[in-house]
């Protein structure tokens, strides 16, 4: 006597039962990897990106540079502290004879320049009768 194996019968939601699992494990590694941090108290404007600060740079603005060690450049030349304000006169006389506009200078400041050399770079620059003063910065990536 021969018995024939009954099959049972196939259930198309059995095929789903892998995905949801997938699915899961996926949510719960994004929820655990996933940082969670609190708003900020108010709304701030973030800095201008380095690429932004760069067309702007192609469109006229002249670019005042910030060494590490303290030192500036402007326009080819590169002076100390003391020469600053000087230097940045000059532009702007020569601005004003040629009937230019003038526009913001732009401050590229090194990451491991002091903090008191970009400050005299933009009180030396509004001091010398600059519009405005736009600092370069680069993104940090998250």
């Amino acid at each position: 006597m021969r018995l024939r194996r009954q099959r049972a019968p196939y259930n198309s939601d059995d095929a789903l039962i892998p995905l949801i699992n997938v699915v899961f494990l996926l949510l719960v590694f994004f929820m655990v990897a996933g940082t969670i941090t609190a708003g900020d108290a108010f709304r701030v404007e973030p800095a201008r990106i380095a690429a932004e600060a760069r067309k702007e740079a192609a469109e006229g603005r002249r670019v005042l540079l910030v060494g590490a060690d303290g030192r500036y450049a402007f326009d080819g030349e590169t002076f100390d502290r003391d020469a600053l304000g000087e230097h940045l006169a000059r532009a702007v006389q020569a601005a004003a004879d040629r009937g230019q506009a003038l526009q913001p200078l732009a401050v590229k400041t090194d990451a491991a320049a002091p903090a008191g050399a970009a400050i005299a770079a933009t009180e030396a620059a509004r001091l010398a009768g600059f519009p405005g003063v736009v600092l370069l910065v680069q993104r940090v990536p998250k």
